[in-house]
């Protein structure tokens, strides 16, 4: 019966519709109607296909297992005997769709397919019995079928309006830019990045005597929902106000378009840019069970939330001076917070405090000569606590840390309420080793990053461009590295790119890291052995 009322509807509607026939034609010409200015659309799309391939020998040092876990630092060959060699591909489509409504109104999304999906890891024979051998093609990945995640993953949605005082954005966002260096607030966009800041957000950006002033509020987490009933649709309610992780920011900064930048620089001028980022963050109730296994569909009562009392302070400041050949940046973050209850299980209450006193910091001075030749020297900072391990990516159901862990939890309550690392962000990388493959991102640590740049060498059409880095990098606890040792090693990377047109350009990158005495295990007594790591990586632009 529906789809005999939407066929007459359709028929309806085509018809009323329909022009008149000559008979019916009045004798003046029919009015044509313009449509407003403020509906003229425009679609743009940018974006990209990464390809990326990676070759790991003997990231885990040769060093054996860690206490708590009982693992490697990095993953062995899981087929057992004395294999170090690991491989990995992957890729990436990206698609930054915009949808400008006038001149006033911009929609953007972020959407990326077969997101990091590794090579050969969905064949048609998965889930099944059959022999991987038998398989004839690749499935698309299928979350909890066939991979961990869908092969279509929508990142980001929001939209903007250029106001007469401003601009007002609101959705989920990332940030429109990263901030500074990026070691704190990163936006996620570079080529090789694979996190990315992402909130839920309404952010009002206005002009004011040369600077951009941005108030920003953000939902970081909810709690749980209470979800309609199925077929019924409908929207989500929030079941508890105070269970939300409310965060608000305030930003001043100098900071110019990337042309403007350029232009700047050409006439010889000099450029300074600058800004001042603070955050708070806060919540009063938590319910844990939220966040674990099966807590999305429960029930929840007042049995189930704790007092958390949450509370959170960020402050950033960046200075950057560009003149002729010479550059200088600065970045300074830190943050202070504290938890009333840091309890996981509603009804037993942690009456100890937790405290968190973080801070870090980049400087960096660089040099370009006349010709093709840049030289930079980059110095790194981040607070870190006297637990053991470095909690930077602490292994699911871990809960304690000890002496010759990589990793593990930064509090031990009630002997330890203190969770004073800072992180740096994941796609803050300095190596390809030691801080992005080993520990997972810089903390509890002293860099010194020393490199070259020669080039582009070419035209603007196709160009070769070749760095060679060196890190050497420092605990600032002894008691943090496996090894009780503050030296962890030097690493040395080189890297080359080939850019051919705006749209294509390959690049290999070779590190060889040697570890220092914070990698022995202790208990074994088994000295770190060097690692290496290769990577291609092929990217095709939108």
């Amino acid at each position: 019966m529906r789809l005999h009322q939407a066929a007459i509807a359709l028929a309806a509607a085509l018809w009323m519709a329909a022009p008149a026939s000559a008979d019916d034609a009045p004798d003046e010409q029919p009015l044509t109607v313009t449509p407003a200015a403020w509906r003229e659309l425009r679609l743009t799309l940018d974006g990209y296909l990464r390809v990326r391939g990676e070759v790991w020998n003997n990231l885990d040092l040769s060093r054996g297992p860690t206490p708590s876990t009982g693992e490697p630092l990095f993953p062995v060959a899981a087929g057992g005997g004395n294999e170090h060699t690991l491989t990995a591909a992957d890729m990436r489509v990206r698609l930054e769709p915009t949808l400008s409504v006038g001149q006033a109104v911009r929609l953007h999304l972020r959407v990326d397919l077969l997101d990091n999906v590794g090579w050969g890891s969905t064949p048609d024979v998965l889930p099944s019995n059959s022999f991987a051998l038998a398989t004839r093609s690749a499935e698309s990945p299928e979350g909890g079928f066939n991979a961990a995640h869908d092969a279509v993953r929508v990142k980001r949605a929001w939209g903007e309006v250029v106001l007469p005082f401003g601009v007002l954005s609101a959705g989920r966002m990332g940030a429109q830019v990263s901030w500074g260096t990026g070691f704190f607030v990163n936006n996620g966009d570079c080529l090789a990045c694979d996190s990315g800041d992402s909130g839920d957000r309404v952010a009002l950006t206005v002009p004011l005597l040369g600077h951009l002033v941005t108030a920003l509020y953000e939902l970081s987490a909810s709690g749980p929902y209470a979800s309609p009933p199925p077929g019924q649709g409908g929207q989500n309610i929030d079941l508890e106000r105070r269970a939300h992780v409310d965060s608000f920011a305030l930003a001043v900064a100098r900071y110019d378009s990337p042309e403007a930048q350029r232009r700047r620089l050409r006439a010889g001028r000099t450029l300074v840019q600058y800004g001042l980022l603070a955050s708070y963050r806060m919540q009063e109730l938590d319910a844990p069970a939220w966040t674990q296994p099966g807590g999305l569909g429960r029930p929840y009562g007042a049995k189930d939330f704790v007092r958390r009392g949450l509370s959170s302070y960020a402050v950033d400041l960046w200075v950057l001076v560009h003149h002729k050949g010479f550059r200088a940046e600065l970045e300074a973050a830190t943050v202070i917070g504290k938890i009333e209850d840091a309890t996981d299980v509603a009804g037993v209450s942690l009456r100890q405090r937790i405290t968190s006193a973080q801070f870090g910091g980049v400087a960096s001075l660089a040099y370009a000569f006349g010709f093709p030749l840049r030289l930079r020297l980059e110095v790194g900072c981040a607070s870190g606590d006297d637990a053991p391990g470095f909690g930077a990516r602490v292994a699911p159901g871990q809960l304690t840390a000890q002496k010759g862990d990589l990793d593990g939890p930064q509090l031990r309550p009630p002997t330890d309420t203190t969770l004073d690392n800072f992180r740096f962000h994941p796609d803050y990388r300095i190596d390809l080793i030691l801080w992005r493959r080993i520990v997972g991102q810089v903390t509890d640590a002293v860099y010194v990053k020393p490199s070259l740049r020669a080039g582009p060498f070419g035209s603007p059409h196709h160009n070769v461009t070749l760095d060679l880095s060196l890190i050497d990098s420092h605990a600032l606890f002894a008691a943090t590295p496996p090894g009780q040792d503050q030296a962890l090693g030097v690493e040395l990377d080189l890297a080359a790119r080939y850019r051919y047109e705006p749209a294509f350009e390959v690049s290999v990158g070779w590190g060889l890291l040697f570890p220092g005495a914070g990698f022995r295990n202790l208990d074994l007594r088994l000295d770190a052995k060097p690692a290496q790591a290769l990577e291609v990586v092929l990217m095709y632009r939108i």
